[in-house]
């Protein structure tokens, strides 16, 4: 397509946006022996570029081997970014500098994303002008000076449920009278708030998984493969849910273990999005919904709680499958700050009742 297709006669970019591609399972997704390798770079246009950045994205983003799900979450995100371009009558090629991207991203905060999801998509927007860069498109990279605020690493975005919630939330869900959707939601939550797994790694569990002789199960998730160890009450729960569900299609040889309950994917693998419902509804059931209140609140409990049961950052550790032992430290981090309260050392030793009075009132003599 020529670039003057793609514009009014004005200069401003025609509202069209790439669509999204067919391919939504890990398994369809374009693989990289797939893409464009036909076509020379100097073949590649700015237009033709923005269209199909996706052929492109993956070789630049995690060593050019990213997960599906990375892959998703990134096209997602540039797809966002580029409608608001169109919207905003810029090209996003030659009119987008390091200040568009910041009112952007003032745009984004003001819709009250997190700002976990702030950063994933700042990430994903770097990424797109990175690969527009080394294909010569822009000059410079305009998210360059971006400044990502870290939600792992502030105290003010750390939330977590305690056991004491956790068993509130599991409270709510035994009231379900349907039985299998019953077991298969509390499982979803000792599996997360107890076990300490991710959303992916929950919707990819299947049964070849689990090994019951030994009593572990392997997981398979976002690049962060491992064995578990669970506990007997996950266990059991385990057991008790894969009984009333039954035998389910397998799917490319492998059989889901949670699965959906919906009408549109009855037995069917569980989505992300289908689990993210589920948690979403629990806390609210369990009154305990609150803005920031998502799915990684029950990894981030499992974590806390565990370090407070344990004061073993180790544990921790090696039962959240952290690399980075600076990513753990955070849960000590937190409780030490909560539990010690450091500055009580230092305060003047006015008690609340004494500020209550004036001075003297206790001691002035009564009036005859």
């Amino acid at each position: 397509m020529a670039e003057e297709d793609a514009y009014r006669s004005d200069g401003r970019p025609k509202p069209t946006v790439p669509a999204p591609r067919t391919e939504t399972s890990p398994g369809t997704v374009r693989r990289m022996d797939a893409l464009s390798m036909n076509v020379r770079q100097d073949a590649i246009t700015p237009e033709y570029f923005i269209t199909h950045f996706y052929e492109y994205l993956p070789r630049y983003i995690a060593g050019g081997s990213p997960t599906a799900d990375t892959r998703n979450t990134y096209e997602l995100a540039i797809r966002l970014f580029l409608h608001w371009c169109m919207e905003q009558g810029l090209h996003p090629l030659r009119d987008v500098h390091d200040y568009q991207i910041r009112i952007y991203m003032e745009d984004m905060r003001a819709r009250d994303y997190s700002a976990a999801t702030l950063m994933i998509k700042g990430a994903a927007i770097r990424a797109f002008y990175k690969v527009a860069q080394r294909l010569s498109f822009v000059a410079e990279n305009p998210c360059a000076d971006l400044q990502l605020r870290n939600p792992q690493h502030l105290d003010e975005d750390y939330k977590y449920l305690t056991v004491d919630q956790i068993k509130e939330i599991c409270e709510s869900l035994k009231e379900d009278k349907n039985t299998l959707r019953r077991l298969r939601n509390l499982l979803i939550i000792y599996l997360m708030g107890v076990e300490g797994l991710r959303v992916v790694e929950v919707a990819r569990l299947s049964d070849e998984d689990i090994d019951w002789e030994r009593g572990r199960i392997e997981i398979r998730g976002k690049g962060h493969a491992g064995i578990i160890y669970p506990c007997e009450e996950t266990l059991q729960l385990l057991k008790a849910y894969l009984e009333e569900r039954g035998a389910v299609p397998a799917e490319r040889r492998r059989t889901p273990t949670i699965i959906s309950c919906s009408r549109n994917n009855t037995k069917g693998r569980i989505t992300r999005v289908g689990i993210r419902y589920v948690i979403n509804c629990a806390l609210k059931g369990a009154g305990l919904k609150q803005s920031g209140y998502a799915c990684h609140l029950f990894r981030h409990s499992c974590g806390t709680n565990l370090y407070q049961e344990t004061k073993d950052l180790r544990v921790v550790q090696e039962t959240l499958r952290q690399r980075s032992p600076k990513v753990t430290a955070k849960y000590a981090h937190v409780h030490d700050r909560m539990e010690r309260r450091y500055t009580r050392g230092i305060t003047p030793g006015i008690s609340a009742d004494e500020a209550q009075k004036p001075r003297g009132e206790a001691s002035a003599p009564k009036s005859t």
